[in-house]
């Protein structure tokens, strides 16, 4: 496979641009909350079959498609790649003021969904039109219910990183906090471990006027959330990042009721699977003991969530080399440290050597653009050029020449 100039990749980006943001802004417009993206999977797999690629649903709302390069080579010469995009809405009502906002009131692509869509339909017009150019394969994957329960697990459970088997996954993500033309990467854990908390204190209820008849539930309440947060203080290294967060509280009947029951919701968050082992058990223990020494009880419940995402360092080195090349040095950014958000592109980093990275999409001309999961987030379009530049060229390498 011969290499591809930089000038030959951005002539073609510009060619092919129109119809991305034609994409874009359709996908835009009919946001799909998680695990009901049917009309985006449809259009989806109708903007590939135009283009000649055979695509086909996977795990319920998502989409498969493959490209098959048809250059000369040998068999040993063939690898796959696969490039990731999650397609699902948030349940945000949408204010922006753009001529193409949601038409689905309550619902709106706030975190890029669209823009990630419509940068690996760009990316898939590319490498298909090159394709007599490289040998191997490219996977297609359009990732459903990433704001939810996660679609990447049910996507690999039915089959996608196999046949061809994959041997490297590429995926991106918008982040408003970088000018458009710029690229952000991590190594090592980039994002969180997840855990969602179901804390149940139960006591006693009786008459406000009399307490010592019952056992007030929203006391030990309050002393669990106190004590949890020593886990983090005192359990833990100051250098280990750990999170517990308790969202939501509901309990009592009436101001003059001793509450005899308090339900606790929150989520934990750990850059590894240990510290949130850890965690768990010492969140057990803590409730347990607390509700006891002031004579109630209390059922905790764990729902694990997404595993930590651990970037490849040798995909992360290939990307800011590319970066380099392509956008500039001054362009290619480094996360000062993993994120505690999460993402289930964590699974595809579990079952092949992957990497994620960030790309910039606050216009010249911004001061202070709105963030993601908010009702204004307006990422500028000329950061879809940049996606599709860098996947492209990370998947025409890894072709070439592997890890």
């Amino acid at each position: 496979m011969k290499q591809i100039s930089q000038d030959v990749l951005q002539t073609k980006i510009d060619q092919i641009y129109p119809q991305v943001v034609t994409a874009r802004r359709h996908i835009h417009q009919h946001p799909e909350l998680s695990g009901h993206e049917e009309k985006t999977c449809q259009y989806i797999i109708e903007q590939l079959s135009a283009m000649g690629i055979e695509a086909n649903p996977i795990a319920g709302t998502g989409v498969l498609a493959l490209i098959q390069g048809q250059g000369a080579g040998c068999d040993a010469e063939k690898r796959t790649v696969a490039i990731r995009a999650d397609i699902d809405a948030l349940p945000i009502m949408e204010n922006t003021g753009l001529p193409f906002s949601s038409q689905n009131p309550g619902v709106m692509h706030a975190c890029g969904h669209d823009v990630h869509a419509s940068i690996l339909l760009g990316t898939a017009a590319l490498l298909h039109s090159m394709r007599d150019e490289f040998i191997g394969a490219v996977k297609l994957f359009f990732q459903p219910n990433e704001e939810a329960e996660g679609g990447a697990a049910p996507m690999i459970a039915e089959g996608c990183m196999e046949n061809p088997k994959v041997d490297a996954v590429l995926g991106l993500h918008v982040t408003e906090a970088l000018p458009v033309g710029s690229i952000e990467l991590c190594r090592g854990t980039m994002n969180a471990a997840t855990c969602e908390l179901k804390i149940k204190v139960m006591g006693k209820s009786c008459h406000g006027a009399h307490p010592e008849g019952g056992v007030d539930a929203i006391i030990i309440a309050a002393n669990v959330i106190t004590a949890l947060q020593t886990i983090i203080t005192r359990n833990l290294a100051p250098t280990d990042p750990l999170i517990i967060t308790l969202g939501t509280i509901h309990g009592g009947a009436k101001e003059n009721v001793v509450a005899g029951e308090v339900m606790l919701t929150g989520t934990l968050r750990s850059l590894t699977l240990a510290h949130r082992d850890f965690a768990q058990k010492r969140i057990q223990e803590i409730c347990e003991g607390v509700a006891a020494a002031y004579g109630g009880s209390c059922q905790v419940e764990f729902i694990n969530g997404y595993p930590p995402l651990d970037n490849n360092d040798d995909l992360v080195d290939l990307l800011a080399d590319l970066g380099k090349q392509f956008l500039g040095s001054e362009n290619v950014r480094y996360l000062p440290a993993p994120s505690l958000g999460a993402d289930d592109f964590a699974y595809f980093c579990q079952a092949a050597p992957s990497v994620y990275f960030n790309i910039g999409t606050a216009a010249p001309t911004a001061t202070n653009p709105a963030p993601i999961h908010n009702e204004a987030f307006c990422p500028d379009e000329e950061a879809m050029k940049v996606g599709i530049l860098m996947e492209t060229a990370a998947a025409l390498k890894l072709l070439q020449e592997g890890l």
